[in-house]
């Protein structure tokens, strides 16, 4: 706990409250666009769902961004190396931070997370529930590719190929349902690929590989 306080301190900057205020922005664009969102549908989807995975970018480019103050800036000062040395499993340097990303991400979107409440009342339960199921699995996955990149310059790439691997997984669940017409295959496509990544990520990963990290 004290981990995730001292991460959540480091993140809540001026920076922060502008990206806030940003995805704040972006959703309220998204809702004024629509009508009874219940009702519209596009090449055969239910809407809500292309607007999910919508604000499931938004969280995973700025959980990206955010992760340069927790676990990114742990592996530059080599606290990884310390904390390896010391006996910790990577499973559990995942795991705290993992909370951290997560809850810091989920702060920052709270007003975009509030406005679709306020606008979208009747579909809250469901797409909140799958929102935060998803959006935990991405926090895992951004922190497992943390660890497992060598060469560090390709930080700043975290938070663009984590939302364009998003985009590809959407595109392909859309293009399997459209052949399928299984509504289990918009449910569960993403977070079933999700967690084969990440594990696979996990099972791979070496102590070795976290240390042999360069600038």
């Amino acid at each position: 706990m004290g981990l995730i306080t001292l991460n959540l301190k480091r993140v809540l900057n001026w920076n922060f409250i502008f990206m806030s205020a940003v995805a704040a922005i972006f959703g309220m664009i998204s809702l004024m666009n629509f009508g009874d969102i219940s009702e519209n549908i596009v090449f055969g989807v239910d809407i809500k769902y292309f607007m999910l995975d919508g604000y499931l970018c938004l969280f995973i480019f700025f959980a990206g961004e955010i992760s340069k103050d927790m676990l990114q800036q742990e592996k530059i000062t080599k606290r990884i190396e310390w904390k390896l040395a010391n006996g910790i499993k990577i499973s559990s340097i995942v795991k705290e931070n993992l909370l951290s990303l997560w809850i810091g991400t989920l702060i920052l979107l709270f007003p975009l997370l509030l406005i679709i409440s306020i606008r979208l009342p009747n579909l809250i339960l469901l797409l909140g529930t799958y929102f935060l199921i998803l959006s935990i699995l991405y926090s895992a996955f951004i922190n497992v590719l943390i660890l497992w990149i060598r060469n560090m310059n390709w930080f700043k790439s975290i938070p663009i190929f984590a939302t364009l691997l998003h985009i590809l997984l959407v595109v392909l669940k859309c293009g399997i349902f459209m052949k399928t017409n299984n509504v289990w295959v918009l449910l569960l496509f993403s977070p079933v690929s999700i967690i084969v990544l990440t594990a696979c990520g996990l099972c791979l990963m070496t102590k070795e590989r976290i240390v042999s990290s360069y600038y």
